[in-house]
């Protein structure tokens, strides 16, 4: 059977995060997922996910100043102070929740050779930060059109950056809606690149709502990727057209097969 995440980014926004939290588990899913958690106690978070007994895929480090264009900071060589303590906050607020991965965001900055080694760089800094605590990392390209400017669009670029850091240490987040967006191939891609993907997103194509209409058929796409030997759960990330639970009979659809 497939198992499905609730990014709580994006899905049940008119709750706290913790009431999202009960929310995902009434309506069936496997995992939870968060995007920016912290103004949240991390004990309080923890709470209710025992409560429910969810795994948590994923957490993202903080952008960094979102009115000055910050999407990340961890490639961007002017800001590495700063995103040593954003991967430091993400570890330890990780640890408590239990979180499966950590979801380090590159930033806006040119392609230079200097961007690249500031975020290689700072990956293998959180690599040893992470080291023995079964906390993963991942980094996601992300498309041009909703990311202007971002660092890391591409998968093979991501190939590469996991296996200068260590690819058993840092993995990619192969969100279809970015690939799509970006490179397109999406199906082949996945499969090229599989032993260094860690977790999966997706959304529809173009409109970044529910996952059943659009460029891409994930009628297809899922049995497929799971085909081809990915394990592991997949991230609901996506914009609800109306609420959450109005939408999801994409996923009745999967669990009912």
């Amino acid at each position: 059977m497939y198992k499905f995440s609730a990014n709580l980014g994006l899905l049940w926004n008119e709750f706290s995060q913790i009431d999202a939290i009960y929310k995902s588990k009434e309506y069936g899913f496997d995992a939870v997922e968060f995007q920016f958690p912290y103004q949240f106690d991390s004990k309080d978070i923890k709470k209710a996910l025992d409560e429910v007994n969810l795994p948590v895929m994923g957490i993202n480090t903080i952008k960094g100043n979102i009115e000055e264009g910050d999407n990340g900071l961890l490639a961007v060589p002017t800001r590495i102070s700063e995103a040593r303590d954003a991967i430091i906050q993400a570890f330890e607020y990780a640890k408590v929740i239990k979180s499966k991965n950590i979801h380090a965001m590159a930033g806006v900055t040119d392609l230079s050779t200097k961007s690249l080694v500031t975020f290689i760089d700072n990956l293998k800094f959180a690599k040893d930060l992470l080291k023995d605590n079964g906390i993963g990392l991942v980094i996601e390209p992300l498309n041009l059109k909703d990311n202007p400017g971002y660092f890391l669009t591409k998968v093979e670029q991501a190939r590469e950056i996991c296996e200068l850091v260590g690819s058993d240490t840092v993995k990619i987040m192969f969100d279809f809606y970015h690939v799509q967006i970006n490179q397109g191939n999406v199906v082949k891609r996945f499969k090229d690149h599989l032993p260094f993907i860690g977790h999966v997103q997706i959304a529809s194509v173009q409109d970044r709502a529910e996952p059943d209409s659009g460029e891409l058929d994930y009628s297809y796409i899922i049995p497929e990727i799971y085909k081809a030997g990915y394990k592991s759960i997949v991230g609901a990330e996506y914009k609800p057209k109306a609420t959450t639970e109005a939408g999801l009979t994409w996923m009745k659809n999967f669990k009912n097969n």
